[in-house]
């Protein structure tokens, strides 16, 4: 078996190594440049960061039946071309969960400091996912008030969108989607600008979720983001726009790429059914790296552990929320 592999995927040649089961597995390791298909012709598994476009013009005539990215957005990904050519595909979503809620703490956090919001503001978030659950079971720690909608999941806790829009400060955590029913591109529009109560938005999903046209036209909004339309060369009037304007760096941390990492090695272990003695051994040394302790029954979902894993973000998160703002001070 042949596997190819971005070699800049962290700490991954040194995890390959330490793992057991797998060598007598062939693994290529190579820059994400030299992912062409010429490389991938006799190959069987790829793993690859977002700096690859897995599309037909890379696949085509290969031999890749297995892809994997250690990634929590799947942009880069061509999954109709995936699925048509029974391709199987995985990602590493939540991977960086954690850091990008740290970003949106210490946006609230700077947010509060110059006094645009205050005690009794409710942050808005869109979007129940891996981010938007975690923001919101930390800002119910820090007795932040808020309210959470997301049409695709049925949880008591949920209000609508209507109700969402007429906070004063949202915090935006969706994908972006086109055709389905709740499509969120150019979701936060004109129209949702016109007939909300919200003066500020914080966007770590993705740009064009938000109309920068229209926001750039709205004269009463702060903006706040880290993503943006067409990067890695967005509008220059969008980036003006923003009250704080950053290069899509909120997930980037050690942790997240870690997480991005063992999730590859974790989901391939399984698929190509590496012994139980050799899963149960490699598992251990996997979980010894995250920061998140879990009690090994539940995958991270019982009470004991959210509650456990709330009061650990809580931790580095008020830190990084004073940090922040001094920095943002000393920026502008």
């Amino acid at each position: 078996m042949k596997v190819v592999v971005d070699k800049d995927i962290k700490n991954f040649i040194d995890l390959v190594n330490e793992l057991d089961g797998l060598q007598d597995i062939k693994f290529t390791y190579v820059t994400s440049e030299e992912i062409d298909k010429h490389l991938l012709v006799d190959a069987d598994v790829l793993f690859i960061r977002s700096t690859t476009k897995i599309d037909k013009k890379l696949l085509e005539n290969s031999s890749v039946k297995l892809i994997g990215s250690a990634t929590a957005g799947i942009d880069h990904i061509d999954i109709d071309y995936l699925e048509s050519s029974q391709i199987r595909w995985f990602y590493s979503p939540g991977c960086n969960s954690s850091s990008v809620v740290h970003y949106v703490l210490s946006s609230i956090g700077y947010l509060k400091k110059i006094n645009v919001m205050n005690e009794e503001s409710i942050i808005g978030i869109i979007g129940c996912g891996n981010v938007g659950s975690k923001l919101r079971l930390i800002l119910n720690k820090l007795k932040i008030k808020n309210m959470i909608c997301d049409p695709y999941k049925d949880f008591d806790y949920l209000s609508s969108m209507e109700e969402v829009s007429q906070c004063e400060v949202i915090s935006l955590h969706t994908p972006l989607t086109f055709s389905d029913k709740y499509s969120t591109h150019n979701m936060i529009d004109k129209y949702f600008l016109a007939t909300s109560k919200v003066k500020t938005i914080i966007n770590t999903s993705r740009g064009s979720i938000v109309n920068e046209k229209d926001l750039i036209e709205a004269n009463n909004i702060n903006y706040i983001s880290d993503v943006w339309k067409n990067e890695p060369c967005p509008d220059t009037d969008s980036v003006n726009k923003a009250m704080i304007a950053t290069p899509h760096i909120a997930g980037h941390s050690y942790e997240g790429k870690i997480n991005g990492t063992i999730n590859l090695l974790s989901t391939f272990m399984e698929v190509i059914n590496v012994s139980k003695k050799n899963l149960t051994s490699n598992s251990k040394l996997l979980s010894g790296m995250t920061q998140n302790k879990r009690c090994g029954c539940c995958q991270g979902l019982c009470k004991k552990c959210r509650s456990d894993s709330a009061k650990g973000e809580i931790d580095g998160a008020i830190g990084k929320i004073g940090r922040a703002s001094s920095k943002i001070d000393q920026a502008r």
